[in-house]
């Protein structure tokens, strides 16, 4: 059965549902939007939140936390800004997702092995550390540069 297929028995639509934060969500957006300024331009935060619709005070925090991972360098003052500490090429989802929320994982019982007496014997574990390795999968085969081009296309097709 494809691993969608099984997360929709798991997560049912109108139950509980596992999904990334708000924060994940805002700090992808930004990336974008500081990968598509022209090389050698900073990038605004005070832009970016209103392009994105992300609220100042969370961008700000959301910037921090990338800079720290070193994913974006900011220069301050008067003709400061923002800029991607490594090439698109360079920055996958997953890397992002992570500077903002730590390691992903999808159960409690997969933060480290042995962490559940049952994790030998438990099917269920089986399929909780299949799922967590093709979403990680995905996240990581996706540059920040795939996503700026993919919204290029996107919006081409919108006629945006």
């Amino acid at each position: 059965m494809p691993i969608v297929e099984v997360l929709f028995h798991i997560f049912p639509r109108g139950g509980q549902r596992m999904q990334f934060s708000r924060r994940s969500d805002y700090s992808v957006r930004a990336m974008m939007d500081v990968a598509a300024i022209p090389p050698g331009a900073l990038a605004l935060t005070h832009e970016i939140a209103s392009r994105q619709e992300i609220p100042s005070a969370f961008l700000t925090k959301i910037v921090g936390r990338l800079t720290q991972e070193g994913l974006l360098r900011t220069y301050r003052g008067a003709f400061g800004g923002v800029i991607l500490g490594r090439p698109a090429e360079q920055i996958t989802m997953r890397q992002i997702i992570e500077a903002v929320e730590g390691p992903i994982n999808l159960m409690w019982c997969l933060v480290q092995p042995g962490e559940c007496h049952l994790d030998t014997t438990c099917p269920v574990h089986e399929v909780w550390h299949q799922a967590q390795a093709e979403l990680l999968r995905r996240l990581d085969s996706v540059t920040l540069a795939d996503l700026v081009k993919r919204k290029a296309v996107l919006q081409a097709q919108a006629g945006a």
